[in-house]
């Protein structure tokens, strides 16, 4: 509005003064006009100039002084209105981020405006005001900024309650300001999620120290390895992990140690496996099953030495029997060499009257060729003659037939004629069946054919326009029915979804058989989907060579679970195949069935299972196998496993119970854990912490 008002008062001066010089024209010469235009030249009026200069030259038309001074005065008023152009676009600038409260902004805009126009009022004052806005608004963003700063600092050292503080401190100072609010929000947050942090990092330890507690080092380290996730630094956490990682170490030495010795036991490599078991008591003193196992390798070393004896006598009586055998055989061969001997020369014999009696043959074979070939001779010239009496009765034969076709030809031309004429009605009527029957291109192929046997034919010519007519209207629908298909391939092709693109790159080729782009597009989907099922090929056989070297060191547990991974790509049958052999090993070598019927266990209700004590030799290859059901699928719940014997509880694990109805099997390797190896288990005892669980079928198997 100010721009607008600034230029009404430019313009209605300058209209004022020409209605004023107007009136006094007539009684001013020119040098009057010209000297009054050049006063408000040099006093930069050039409107007022610029009217006297034009009352000049209407006085002395054509005037070179008037004209010169009149064009200056007009680039003078271009350039000034160029200035107020630039000075309002920094006016309205600077008044736009003034109402935002952009200050600095708009006295950076203002400033721009005073260089154009330094004496404008309005200007000035709104600099004025702005300069003191910010003078005032610098001291509050001076304690506004020392209050974010603090804030920031605080909360980076996660003293979250003093961190809000400042920042609330910050907002009383700018109220509106959104950042405060934003940071007191984050800094409450953050107070949220560390609290959160605390209680998980709490609870990972107590997990910890619980499987420490059991013996169950991996796990232990396991958790705590999540709570150095949340805080890395902790001395408690870093010193437990140390503690745990060095008895995992022992045990890790001694099972290793164990199951060499066990496969050397049941390789029967009694001295091997006699070592190794000492070994194992050098790591852990006093080991009950090592020691029984070095007691029950002493008498079997010595049986085996035994054997070794016997071994090597009965190794040299039958080097002395192979010896004599030997000896009889060279006496066989040089009796079968003089046989040989005798044979060959009789065969030679055999062969010398064999050729004698074959000279003989081939002389009279020779005499009776000769005698054949003259009475053929004989036989051909007889056979002349009679060719010769047949050829002139022949041609005579000839003459009367020719005179006889000759008139039935005549005859035979009007026949043809009718003939040609019932020939074209029944092509006719054929080619109008197949076309009734709207076999089109067949009854064309008819129609063509009555064209051709009847040039110019005017009924099948009209009906293979009339065709051609047909086959115009199904092109068009079939182009419809080609875009379409492609369209949808397309579509399949953006969504990755390769083999539906190619079925319908398949359904457009089959509308246009030699289309490239059909065919191209098909090519690039069957590529994808050969790509795609060569990236699940490279899973699965990853999946399938995990499973199976599981498989051959009895693993099960870790088996299945690859196998299943790969079974879930649907590419073959061999992973379900070896899932269904794993669990009838399983289902072979089981040790007891400590539950087969459906058994509703109540939340927080413990069910024990006991049973007798497994020979320490297979304990190391035992399973157990859980099958449960949830019966409110709508909680997951942790379901806790334990294992002892006389003593008390020796170790277990849990179970996760997931959110569905469906039993689920569990199938946990229990002989990795120490102590059910290492001591006389007698029960599996089964708690459900929060929530009711059907236990089906449990067991207790081994893996060979």
């Amino acid at each position: 509005m100010k721009r607008q008002i600034l230029f009404s008062l430019l313009f209605g001066t300058a209209l004022a003064l020409g209605a004023n010089v107007v009136q006094a024209q007539n009684a001013e010469s020119y040098e009057s006009l010209m000297r009054k235009g050049n006063e408000k030249f040099n006093a930069k009026d050039f409107i007022s100039a610029k009217t006297y200069y034009e009352m000049a030259l209407k006085q002395k038309s054509g005037d070179p002084t008037a004209k010169q001074k009149l064009t200056e005065t007009v680039k003078k008023i271009q350039e000034d209105g160029a200035r107020q152009e630039v000075f309002y676009a920094h006016l309205d600038a600077g008044d736009q981020y003034y109402g935002q409260q952009k200050y600095e902004e708009a006295l950076t805009e203002y400033e721009a405006a005073l260089k154009v126009f330094p004496e404008d009022k309005y200007v000035g004052g709104q600099a004025s005001a702005v300069r003191a806005i910010l003078q005032e608004r610098q001291d509050k963003q001076d304690a506004y900024d020392l209050a974010m700063s603090q804030g920031e600092a605080l909360l980076a050292e996660d003293n979250f309650d003093a961190a809000i503080m400042q920042f609330e401190t910050a907002k009383g100072i700018f109220p509106n300001d959104k950042l405060p609010k934003e940071k007191i929000a984050e800094a409450k947050q953050k107070k949220q999620l560390y609290t959160e942090k605390v209680a998980r990092f709490d609870n990972l330890m107590e997990e910890a120290r619980q499987f420490g507690l059991r013996k169950n080092y991996e796990a232990a380290i396991g958790k705590l390895d999540q709570a150095l996730e949340l805080f890395p630094d902790d001395m408690e956490a870093n010193a437990k992990r140390n503690e745990y990682l060095s008895a995992k170490g022992v045990a890790d030495q001694y099972n290793g140690i164990i199951a060499v010795a066990d496969q050397l036991y049941e390789n029967k490599a009694y001295k091997e496996a006699k070592v190794q078991y000492q070994s194992a008591l050098a790591v852990v003193k006093g080991d009950a099953y090592a020691t029984d196992m070095i007691a029950r390798l002493d008498p079997l070393i010595a049986q085996q030495d035994a054997d070794e004896a016997a071994r090597i006598a009965a190794e040299q009586e039958a080097a002395r029997l192979a010896a004599e055998a030997e000896a009889a055989r060279i006496a066989a061969e040089q009796e079968a060499a003089r046989l040989a001997a005798e044979a060959e020369a009789a065969r030679l014999a055999a062969e010398a009257e064999a050729a004698r009696i074959a000279a003989e043959q081939e002389a009279a074979r020779l005499a009776a060729e000769q005698e054949a070939a003259r009475l053929a001779a004989e036989e051909a010239a007889r056979i002349a003659a009679e060719e010769e009496a047949a050829r002139l009765a022949a041609e005579a034969e000839a003459a009367r037939i020719a005179a006889e076709e000759e008139a039935a030809r005549q005859a035979a031309l009007a026949a043809a004629e009718a003939e040609r004429q019932a020939t074209i009605k029944t092509m006719l009527d054929a080619a109008d069946a197949l076309f009734d029957q709207q076999e089109y291109a067949t009854a064309k192929v008819k129609y063509q054919e009555v064209v051709a046997f009847d040039a110019g034919n005017p009924v099948a010519t009209a009906k293979i326009q009339e065709i051609d007519g047909i086959f115009a209207q199904m092109a068009a629908e079939l182009e419809a029915n080609y875009n379409k298909a492609m369209s949808a391939g397309n579509s399949a092709m953006t969504a990755e979804n390769f083999a539906e693109a190619i079925a319908q790159y398949q359904t457009a080729l089959a509308y246009k058989p030699e289309d490239p782009t059909a065919a191209a597009q098909l090519a690039i989907a069957q590529k994808s989907e050969s790509d795609r099922i060569a990236a699940l090929r490279s899973q699965y056989e990853k999946f399938v060579k995990e499973g199976d070297a599981n498989f051959k060191t009895n693993t099960f547990d870790k088996a299945i679970e690859a196998y299943t991974k790969a079974e879930e790509l649907g590419l073959e049958t061999y992973p379900t195949e070896m899932i269904a052999r794993i669990s009838e090993i399983i289902e072979q070598n089981k040790l007891y069935e400590l539950n087969s019927e459906p058994l509703m266990l109540a939340a927080g209700e413990a069910k024990r299972f006991e049973f007798n004590k497994i020979d320490v030799a297979v304990r190391r290859s035992n399973y157990i196998i859980i099958k449960v059901r949830n019966p409110h699928p709508e909680k997951t719940f942790p379901m806790i496993v334990s294992f002892g014997g006389a003593g008390g509880k020796n170790g277990g694990f849990v179970l996760p119970i997931a959110s569905t109805e469906e039993e689920k099997t569990f199938i946990f390797r229990i002989g990795s854990q120490y102590k059910w190896f290492s001591e006389d288990n007698t029960w599996i005892e089964i708690i459900s912490e929060n929530n009711e669980v059907e236990i089906g079928k449990l067991e207790v198997s081994r893996s060979n």
